[in-house]
This record gives C-alpha cells, sequence and structure tokens, in this order.
C-alpha cells in the first residue's frame, strides 16, 4: 500500500462497505462532546473506537506535563486498535477536537472482527505506513527553514483530513487554534503564525479561526518542498520559457 499525496488515508478506504458496516453494528454509538477525552495516553486498552464524524486529535504528554499534539484524525478512522490488538497501555490521549460519533467496540469484539474478516495485514500496513508518514515528516523539519516548515505540516494535514472544496480548494479542519501547528511544526508558536500569514499573503491560504483553505495546492506543496518563494507566481499562471 502506497498513499498518494491528496489521498485521504484511513482503515475505512481500506476495507469494503461491508466490512465497515459491520464493525459498526456491532458497537455502540457515542457521542462526545468537543475537547473531551475519548482515550487516555497510558490507560488499559479495554476497547476501540470507530469514529463516524467530527474531528479528533492525538497527542503525547512529555515529561513536563505538557500535550503536544501529534495529528488529527477524521472519520473513518478505528481509533486504539494497536493496543487492543497488542495488550499494550494507550500510547497517546485522543480528544475530540469538535464534537465526534464514534461506535465503541470492547477489544476482544475487535480481536475477533479482525481475525473473522482477516485484517491483520491490512491494518499492520496501515500502521506502517502511518509511521513512515509521520518519520517523513520529522525527517523533513528537521533541515527545512521555518516558511516550508509550516508549509510541509499544512500539507501533511491536507493529505490526512483534507476535504475537496471544488474550485475554491481543500478544507482542513483544525478544531484547535491555528497556534497549535507550531507544535507539529516543531517550532515557537509567533513564527508559526507569521509563517501562515506570509502564506496567506501569497494567495497559497485563507485562514479560519479553527480551519485553513488552501486556494493553491501546487504551490503550498513548492513551498514546502523549498522549491518557490511564496511570492512567486502559481504554476499555471507561470509564463512559459521562451
Amino acid at each position: 500500500m502506497t498513499h498518494r499525496e491528496g489521498t485521504v488515508m484511513n482503515f475505512r478506504s481500506l476495507v469494503s462497505a461491508d466490512v465497515w458496516r459491520d464493525l459498526i453494528d456491532r458497537g455502540r454509538r457515542r457521542t462526545y462532546p468537543s475537547n473531551a477525552v475519548l482515550l487516555a495516553q497510558g490507560e488499559s486498552p479495554d476497547c476501540v473506537i470507530a469514529l463516524v464524524d467530527g474531528l479528533v486529535k492525538v497527542a503525547q504528554s512529555n515529561e513536563c506535563g505538557d500535550e503536544l499534539t501529534l495529528m488529527l484524525r477524521g472519520p473513518g478512522e478505528v481509533l486504539g486498535e494497536m493496543g487492543a490488538l497488542l495488550g499494550r497501555p494507550r500510547s497517546a490521549t485522543v480528544r475530540a477536537a469538535r464534537r465526534c460519533t464514534g461506535v465503541v467496540l470492547p477489544a476482544h469484539a475487535f480481536r475477533g472482527y479482525v481475525e473473522r474478516h482477516r485484517l491483520e495485514t491490512v491494518i499492520y500496513q496501515l500502521t506502517v505506513e502511518r509511521l513512515n508518514s509521520h518519520e517523513r515528516l520529522r525527517a523533513d523539519l528537521v533541515h527545512l527553514p521555518t516558511l516550508a516548515r509550516v508549509a510541509r505540516v499544512v500539507s501533511h494535514l491536507a493529505d490526512e483530513v483534507g476535504h475537496s472544496q471544488g474550485t475554491t480548494g481543500t478544507l482542513v479542519e483544525l478544531g484547535m487554534p491555528r497556534a497549535e501547528l507550531a507544535t507539529m511544526a516543531a517550532m515557537r508558536r509567533s513564527s508559526a503564525l507569521a509563517a501562515l500569514g506570509e502564506l496567506q499573503a501569497a494567495g497559497i491560504l485563507a485562514l479560519g479561526r479553527r480551519r485553513l483553505i488552501i486556494t493553491d495546492v501546487d504551490r503550498l506543496r513548492a513551498v514546502a518542498r523549498g522549491e518557490e518563494p511564496p511570492g512567486g507566481k502559481s504554476r499555471k499562471d507561470a509564463t512559459p520559457a521562451m
């Protein structure tokens, strides 16, 4: 399985409609208000949650007790699956970034579901691909300049939870203040906010309170690779060399 840029990769996208429906039918539907904890770091893996609506953020607490956002997850995800399969404590906290609906399934029932549908390979491939994606992001952030680092994180989020808005661009619901992107980009909040402002001034992003709209995906990815200054022309508007 290879993740293509611009495609949302989650559990739902890798199984058939019948297999997904079987998971939903076997669990107990529950609604979580904004900021509610769905799964807590360090707790026993007694259940998994299939997210059918809403947005969650996955975070880890450091030695100082600060909660650092690692990623966002949207509908179609199964949360806590590796802990349930391996019998290990939760490695991260999953919190509702906005109101969410999930289907809760006991860990033993989920293990039976995975065995019945022979999903071990699917879950393993999804886990490995996500680990690789996260490692690629971390490696990129080490050597990229400030603006490119922020563009790289936004590009990553677009791949994970972005939704096409037709001709207007790609919507990325954050469910959190934009300043929290600084954690994901491993930089100061003031620097991250300044970089977002530059991308907006260049016509690459439109900024909302808890959302972003990528208005020029090609230029965003170019900036994320350090290939194009934000004030440059978009590829579709560029004048061909004579």
